[in-house]
């Protein structure tokens, strides 16, 4: 499997020397030097070899497998680290569009009425053919990118990517050209897809690529281009987080127009225009297309609206992208109007009898969990509260919906495996994951699924970067955990005033000093991460002599007390940076990268008219812009948005207003 034998190969590496160090020991047992094993630990010997010899290379091989069970305890812990914190941001995620949501609904029927009817608008063809029409996209006469030519053919294909390997973009005309072809194909296409191994007698299936075009290029590499005898199946999470979102999207589209019939793909929770206000697919476009970004976004609206949602293997192999739930139905699922969820976050609502709006909460949760759910080791089904969305199904639910539709397997992915993949549930469901060194260089393989008329999954394992697969062992999970607790530490400073309150409370008389079960009390609920804080106490605090922790000592990298100044305004908005920075993507509603008077004013409007305290006439909230234009240039970027609120703060803190 790809990178496994670097593991190996590291190992023997560590032993061999090891081993070589075992004849110095032996040598130096009679003089009774021995700088890697203790003096006691092998009995004195006149003899060189025999049993003296037998003895070190037991001691050393004992104290290899302990290295190797702390190395791998390190691991875990890092791995822990980072997942808890990509959830805790996708719970959090949740809560600020519900807290938008909740503005919406309480809001006049009027205004609920004129969004509703923007909902129904959007979801017809004519409605995106009309915002990400290419005719009125001129191509820049400098431009020395791709060209786009119909029908897409292989040569096409191999265009883009040795394009996009020089980091060139595909102009807008021809992205948005592209973009109306690919949902026209979607839209042709039911819920669930089916496909088979017996034309080309194996499927490959590839999981989560979130904006890894190195990734997918590794892929193409290694398991060939596609092709009618070369079928993949695609499921889900190819944009947010990555840089290479826009290349990997096209790639893909393209491949799914050049070969309709073997190249299919399923949609992931980041297939959503919500999660991509957060996770920086708008954040590319808007780099990429500056004022065209808002034009394209709807393109890519339009398609990911219409994705398929789950792809059958032979009549015996279920591939969605979360998982299922005890109530997945593919017959229900088949009949569910997709192309209305802009987002799974805020399903569509529909007028009863009563004139009110109401949501479909079983079509919904069936959306909701075929996306967003996850398996865990205990039986039943249970609300997925630590990502926010969607359910944790244990193997009994696997079972059951697996044989209620005569199924072998749920292959699925949205989750990030240290190996690329993770078998669980007695075998019968495989994750897989496609974004090598997703949360750092080092930190996880990549991997995808050959799947053959067996239906026995056959992974293959890979880097996509090279320099890391040179790392000893030591070194990449030392590079991997420094990362991680970077990361954590960030978090620590950007709650300093809220830790220091929770460790002081504990902390009566003063002194410093706090118990190891009050330090781990305080950072779960202040941080609200559910980390093993135990086993991460010596790296982030320093312990007294009796066993107490020093909890000032939690604040003492001074790089990091430096980046966020270590003030309590600064800290707060640091702390709220993600939440501010999804707040201005949402009153960005022409994805400029820039808020206008005008968004800045219906934002402000819609908030006062939630709120009955706040009271903003006409002049109040033009003063507001002027306040918040810094510049002057009549258009407020992110840097001011955020220098608004810390201005604010300020005032407030010093008792000013």
């Amino acid at each position: 499997m790809g990178c496994a034998s670097s593991n190996t190969s590291n190992d023997k590496e560590a032993l061999k020397k090891l081993n070589d160090l075992a004849e110095i020991n032996s040598a130096e047992t009679q003089s009774g030097q021995n700088p890697l094993i203790p003096q006691n630990s092998i009995t004195s010997s006149s003899k060189i070899g025999g049993v003296s010899q037998l003895r070190a290379t037991l001691m050393i091989q004992r104290w290899f497998r302990r290295w190797r069970a702390e190395l791998e305890v390190r691991r875990r812990c890092t791995w822990t680290i980072f997942q808890t914190m990509e959830y805790a941001s996708e719970n959090e995620q949740l809560k600020l569009y519900n807290f938008f949501n909740d503005i919406i609904s309480g809001l006049p029927d009027a205004f609920n009425a004129m969004q509703n009817e923007k909902n129904d608008q959007a979801e017809t063809s004519e409605y995106f053919s009309k915002l990400s029409n290419p005719d009125y996209v001129t191509i820049d006469p400098d431009y020395k990118g791709p060209d786009l030519v119909f029908p897409i053919d292989e040569n096409q294909i191999k265009i883009f990517i040795e394009a996009f390997k020089e980091r060139q973009v595909l102009d807008a005309k021809h992205l948005l050209i592209l973009l109306a072809e690919a949902r026209k194909h979607f839209m042709k296409i039911e819920n669930v897809q089916y496909t088979v191994t017996s034309i080309a007698g194996k499927v490959t299936v590839v999981g989560d690529l979130h904006g890894s075009l190195d990734d997918l290029l590794m892929i193409f590499f290694k398991n060939g281009l596609p092709s009618a005898d070369n079928p993949y199946v695609i499921n889900g999470d190819f944009v947010d987080r990555g840089p290479a979102s826009v290349e990997v999207s096209i790639l893909l589209f393209s491949l799914c127009l050049l070969y309709p019939n073997s190249f299919l793909l399923n949609r992931g929770n980041h297939e959503d225009v919500i999660m991509n206000k957060r996770y920086g697919f708008t954040t590319e476009l808007v780099k990429k297309y500056g004022l065209l970004a808002n034009r394209i976004s709807k393109g890519f609206e339009g398609v990911f609206r219409v994705l398929p949602l789950v792809t059958v293997v032979d009549n015996s192999v279920l591939i969605c992208h979360g998982g299922v739930s005890d109530i997945t139905d593919l017959n229900y699922i088949n009949d569910i109007p997709r192309h209305k969820y802009a987002s799974i976050l805020r399903p569509p609502t529909k007028i009863n009898d009563d004139g009110e709006d109401e949501i479909d909460l079983i079509e919904w949760r069936q959306m909701l969990d075929l996306l967003w759910s996850d398996p865990k080791a205990a039986v039943g089904c249970e609300p997925n509260t630590f990502r926010g969305g969607g359910t944790y199904f244990g193997p009994d639910i696997s079972k059951d919906i697996l044989d209620k539709h005569n199924f072998k397997l749920l292959i699925r992915s949205h989750e990030c495996k240290p190996d690329g993949y993770d078998v669980t549930h007695d075998g019968l469901v495989v994750t897989i994951f496609s974004a090598s060194n997703y949360y750092e260089a080092g930190s996880n393989l990549g991997a995808y699924i050959k799947l053959g008329p067996s239906h026995k999954p056959q992974f293959i394992q890979f880097s996509a970067t090279e320099n890391t697969k040179q790392l000893p062992l030591y070194s990449r999970v030392s590079k991997v955990e420094s990362s991680a607790l970077r990361d954590l530490r960030t978090q620590i400073f950007s709650n300093k005033g809220r830790l220091l309150d929770a460790f002081e409370s504990h902390d009566t008389e003063k002194t410093g000093l706090i118990t190891m079960m009050e330090w781990t009390e305080s950072m779960s609920s202040v941080l609200n991460l559910d980390l093993p804080w135990r086993t991460l106490r010596s790296k982030l605090v320093e312990v007294d002599d009796e066993g107490k922790i020093k909890y000032d000592s939690c604040f003492t990298d001074g790089t990091i007390e430096g980046s966020i100044a270590n003030k309590q305004v600064t800290e707060t908005i640091y702390r709220q940076r993600n939440i501010l920075e999804t707040i201005f993507r949402l009153l960005d509603t022409d994805n400029s990268g820039l808020l206008s008077r005008e968004e800045l004013r219906a934002g402000c409007e819609l908030l006062a008219k939630h709120n009955g305290s706040i009271s903003l006439s006409p002049d109040d909230l033009d003063n507001l812009v002027d306040t918040m234009d810094i510049n002057k240039d009549g258009e407020i970027n992110f840097n001011e948005f955020l220098e608004s609120f810390r201005m604010v703060d300020n005032k407030f803190s010093n008792g000013n207003i």
